[in-house]
């Protein structure tokens, strides 16, 4: 086996960067009886806007929900104005929340995009001079850029659970990817193109993402494990647990691996190998990783409903290091099976088309009771291949507890 450390393969568990500012086209507009006000669909997101403010087929700048516009931009100012909300690295703003308005969701906003010269003239300006004579397509190149750091916009992030101040060796290992997905309604022609493809879909658990992992000694994984700060070169434990940020020491009061260990998944890691070259794996060591939601009565506003000092790991995916690749959902969910760990609830396994045929059917079938009873989060869907996945987050679930959570996009 070569000595040398091989990135994670691109994969649909990478967390893409969201476009928290972007250029979208109103596709169509509907009214609010007995109202000043209309509904924008933009992509799939709906956004209730004043009545005769945009028209269809409008090219709009599109701002996301879990976004902050800071108050120093006086375009903002209906928003940052009265209604400055937060305060959020040292600066006072507003953050961009799902509203109920009039009986309808509305996710995000909408401004025309002559209030921003700096996209509408500068960057088309930039633009024109790398595509020259083709319009359509330096307005197609506009629509796939991120205007964010331009305009001073962030993301969002309230303090989130990752064990803070507890030990741990820095970030987390390199060897495997970190979990992600994009929201349906930012797939671009979702029921088009994957109508007809079937997909695995589970219950979208409201938790936080860890990874639990196991690597062999002798290995070129172990080898590129995080060591604690001044200790390079000093031996760590082959297996670990670790949030989005950060790859945990293992200590008493850690919640993560007081977790795990009583579930006994540090255990079961190293029997994962035997049960994939049973089912035909042909090379590869034993390791592996684990990726799954940590779930519980202190995470966030405990949507689910777990009682007093109850916390619980569900996994979703299994990431086989050696051969720099994730286990088909089918398998990971038979390993899961065979070696008694919990897996997020299973939904269906279906082709799109026969599940939902429109974005409103399918965030309707996002709604539902989970695991514990309560109202669920969503839906998770992915390809019986990996190779595309996304998630279906309730409308009802985000009106109560959206407050609460703004993650890394691993929702």
């Amino acid at each position: 086996m070569s000595s040398s450390i091989h990135q994670p393969e691109t994969s649909v568990h990478i967390p893409t960067k969201r476009k928290l500012v972007a250029l979208r086209r109103i596709t169509s507009l509907k009214p609010i009886k007995r109202s000043r006000w209309e509904v924008a669909i933009v992509g799939g997101w709906n956004i209730v806007v004043t009545k005769g403010e945009h028209s269809v087929g409008e090219l709009v700048v599109y701002i996301e929900i879990d976004s902050f516009l800071p108050m120093s931009d006086e375009r903002f100012w209906e928003y940052t104005g009265p209604h400055a909300n937060h305060h959020y690295e040292g600066e006072r703003g507003y953050v961009v929340r799902t509203l109920m308005r009039l009986g309808h969701i509305s996710q995000g906003l909408i401004f025309p995009l002559n209030a921003f010269p700096e996209i509408n003239v500068e960057k088309r300006e930039e633009l024109k001079g790398d595509l020259v004579g083709s319009p359509g397509r330096v307005e197609g190149a506009m629509m796939e850029l991120d205007y964010s750091e331009m305009l001073g916009v962030k993301k969002f992030e309230p303090q989130y659970f990752e064990e803070e101040g507890a030990p741990s060796y820095g970030p987390p290992p390199i060897i495997f990817p970190q979990p992600g997905c994009e929201r349906a309604q930012n797939v671009v022609n979702l029921f088009h193109h994957y109508s007809d493809i079937e997909f695995l879909i589970t219950e979208k658990l409201d938790g936080v993402p860890i990874t639990v992992y196991s690597v062999e000694n002798r290995s070129q994984w172990y080898k590129a494990l995080p060591r604690k700060q001044g200790s390079a070169d000093s031996p760590r434990p082959r297996f670990g647990v670790c949030g989005r940020w950060t790859d945990h020491i293992e200590e008493e009061e850690s919640l993560f691996w007081k977790t795990v260990r009583r579930q006994g998944i540090i255990e079961k890691i190293p029997q994962i190998g035997m049960q994939c070259t049973a089912a035909g794996r042909k090379k590869g060591g034993n390791n592996f990783a684990i990726q799954g939601e940590f779930c519980g009565e202190t995470i966030l506003g405990n949507s689910m409903g777990f009682e007093a000092g109850q916390h619980h790991f569900y996994a979703f995916a299994i990431y086989d290091i050696d051969n720099q690749k994730w286990l088909p959902p089918d398998r990971a969910l038979s390993v899961c099976r065979k070696l008694n760990i919990d897996h997020a609830p299973i939904i269906a396994r279906v082709k799109l088309n026969e599940f939902a045929n429109n974005m409103e059917e399918l965030l309707q079938k996002a709604e539902g009771r989970g695991i514990l009873g309560n109202n669920r989060e969503g839906l998770m869907f992915r390809t019986l291949d990996n190779a595309f996945a996304f998630k279906a987050i309730a409308n009802n679930w985000l009106l109560e507890y959206s407050h609460y959570k703004t993650t890394p996009d691993q929702w």
